[in-house]
């Protein structure tokens, strides 16, 4: 068969070895072809319109698969301000003016904001905000996605007073000393009040949000991302849209709330069956974040003796959905950031599994930042269950500051982002980003993973360096691995022959840098189906 393209390198990493080799990938139509480090087959691929793209000493890698992202609250931050690297309220506040500062009208929506980081640790309140934005209403989403500032305007127009009840266990609204509501919106069910106003967009700014958005995935060498429902915004039909038009800028794997019914569910199920849009499971939550003291902990906060966090899932109260769902081979995707919530998670898998056995559904658990050493085990294997991390959620901009030391004390900061010890304990690991949380350029997640270093390259050596991954170990979570927990394993994921032309073209050979340089890379080619999608 001959080719439209030969990608030729002296550095392509396939994700199947562990080294990257000389040679080509043909592609023909939107296929892999031909992979071969003898460059003289090459000549069995070619006539006189196959197009030879030699990308010299450039590092030739599958597309990546983004395992985690929420992809409309992606596109909203793309555009938006993110005060991520802000050192104190005012300097946020001062951020998000200087990107909206001829704003006329509409909501104003950033991101980013962590008090953790600021030289004040304070919660910040709507007066800084009221200052610079008297007349517009504004809505700062935090680092982590579960809490949110916001100024008066937002809170008037969303009808939040000091009347206004959240039940209990769903968050809260803080309120001043008198009792007024003071712009801190922590969980789901308090800032849905202000979402469901601020989200409010016409189909076509959706579309032009998402148009944006897939060519920023395509920059970063994205080609597969897992898009997860969160605060119920999924936003499915404009992507069925897209498929039905050929416009998708990647793969998607699509999961809906666990909270959905069960009819709606299934029905996504049968309808998203597609190579481009399919559908990947349910997402539920099992805690918060130990950073919001809404994670589960086995053991109490260190700050906090007898706090133990906030547990939304246990067998006890989850068990015989969890069983529906694997009855009906449904995949859970499960957020449990606190060793607990891990723990009461891969209780609830066990449970459901033990109702209906013989289902291999790949369960997964997102994020794992601390987990008891007891419970690594229970991981991979006869299991299955896939452990589903961003690297980058170890960014801190002072290692000494970052608040895992004050909230569970250095011996279990021992355990947390365990991903070397997942792995070889034969964990199927799939690295993504968590976007907006972290951001999308999956430089980023492998940098975090081969030094684990904070922004001051802080600890020497690295936060529990026997947790660090090679960049061969670390391109595999974002490709083969990323491909596995989409069951998309057998279609992409790897530079084999019959898979889909899924490549990006890295300006550099990672694996032969200084680990610093890494973040300073730059895709330069991003392929999808066999299209290039994106060149510089």
């Amino acid at each position: 068969m001959k080719a439209n393209y030969i990608l030729k390198s002296n550095n392509i990493f396939d994700s199947c070895g562990d080294k990257p080799f000389s040679g080509f990938v043909a592609v023909s139509g939107n296929k892999i072809v031909g992979v071969s480090d003898d460059m003289k087959k090459a000549d069995d691929f070619m006539d006189d319109k196959t197009e030879i793209l030699d990308y010299g000493d450039s590092l030739i890698v599958p597309g990546f698969g983004e395992s985690h992202c929420h992809s409309f609250y992606g596109a909203l931050e793309i555009i938006g301000a993110n005060v991520v690297d802000a050192v104190s309220e005012e300097d946020a506040v001062n951020m998000i003016y200087e990107k909206e500062k001829d704003r006329t009208d509409g909501w104003i929506i950033a991101f980013g904001w962590n008090n953790g980081y600021w030289k004040v640790k304070d919660l910040p309140t709507k007066k800084s905000l009221d200052e610079k934005f008297p007349d517009l209403p504004v809505a700062v989403i935090n680092e982590e996605l579960h809490g949110m500032w916001v100024n008066s305007k937002a809170l008037e127009i969303c009808g939040i007073t000091k009347d206004t009840v959240i039940p209990p266990g769903n968050g809260m609204i803080s309120k001043d000393s008198d009792g007024e509501p003071d712009g801190y919106l922590l969980e789901t069910y308090a800032m849905k009040i202000v979402l469901d106003k601020a989200f409010q967009f016409t189909p076509e700014e959706e579309r032009s949000l998402i148009d944006n958005y897939f060519r920023t995935t395509a920059s970063y060498g994205i080609t597969s991302m897992s898009n997860l429902q969160i605060h119920d915004i999924l936003k499915e039909e404009i992507f069925e849209e897209m498929d039905r038009e050929g416009r998708m800028g990647a793969r998607m794997s699509m999961c809906a709330t666990v909270n959905e019914d069960l009819d709606t569910i299934l029905r996504m199920k049968e309808q998203y069956q597609g190579e481009m849009l399919k559908f990947g499971g349910v997402k539920g939550f099992a805690d918060g974040t130990p950073m919001g003291y809404t994670g589960t902990l086995i053991e109490e906060y260190s700050d906090r003796p007898g706090y133990f966090g906030e547990c939304y899932m246990t067998v006890e109260s989850f068990g015989e959905k969890a069983a529906e769902f694997e009855a009906n081979d449904i995949r859970m995707r499960i957020h449990a950031c606190g060793d607990g919530a891990v723990r009461n998670t891969l209780d609830i898998f066990d449970y459901a599994k033990a109702k209906s056995p013989g289902h291999e559904l790949r369960h997964t658990i997102e994020h794992i930042e601390v987990i008891h050493p007891d419970d690594i085990p229970r991981f991979g294997g006869e299991s299955k269950v896939i452990a589903s991390v961003q690297p980058d959620h170890m960014w801190s901009l002072i290692f000494e500051e970052h608040p895992f030391h004050q909230i569970l004390g250095e011996e279990r900061c021992k355990h947390t982002y365990p991903f070397k010890t997942l792995l070889d304990r034969g964990t199927v690991l799939a690295f993504g980003s968590d976007h907006p949380i972290a951001g999308l350029n999956p430089m980023n997640g492998i940098y975090r993973a081969v030094t684990r270093l904070a922004e001051d390259r802080k600890p020497e050596g690295g936060w529990s360096p026997w947790e660090k991954l090679t960049v061969a170990e670390s391109i595999k979570a974002y490709t083969a691995g990323s491909a596995y927990q989409m069951y998309n394993e057998t279609i992409t994921g790897t530079l084999e022959e019959g898979k889909y032309a899924d490549i990006a073209v890295i300006d550099r050979n990672l694996f032969e840098i200084d680990p610093e340089d890494i973040l300073d890379a730059k895709v330069v080619m991003t392929m999808l189906n066999g299209r290039i999608i994106h060149e510089i």
